[in-house]
């Protein structure tokens, strides 16, 4: 799935952080149990449109691609790639992105 970055304007594509679908134990997962860990709350910046959090008066965006964030579940839309099996994005305005983190 590609995502045209000038139709996001202020909104951000975010990759969930989606468990395998086996644990490191060995534990098969069901396809519920992953769709909950889409719905959860942190995962890695994607794709940033070209006005994000430009209404709150920054120049660059507080947060770049690549970096983990925490977002607000509730906003968010989920978009599923029907090309990929397990591929799924979190699609949310530049106000639902909490806070970047690193696990250091």
């Amino acid at each position: 799935m590609k995502f045209k970055q000038a139709t996001l304007v202020h909104r951000v594509i975010i990759k969930p952080d989606v468990p395998g679908r086996k644990t490191a134990g060995g534990i098969i997962l069901a396809q519920n149990e992953r769709m909950q860990a889409v719905n959860s709350d942190r995962g890695t910046m994607y794709m940033i449109g070209p006005e994000a959090w430009k209404a709150f008066g920054c120049k660059t965006p507080p947060v770049k691609v690549g970096d983990k964030v925490y977002y607000s579940k509730y906003g968010a839309k989920v978009l599923k790639d029907m090309t990929k099996e397990d591929e799924f994005f979190i699609l949310c305005n530049d106000e639902d992105v909490l806070v970047g983190y690193s696990d250091e």
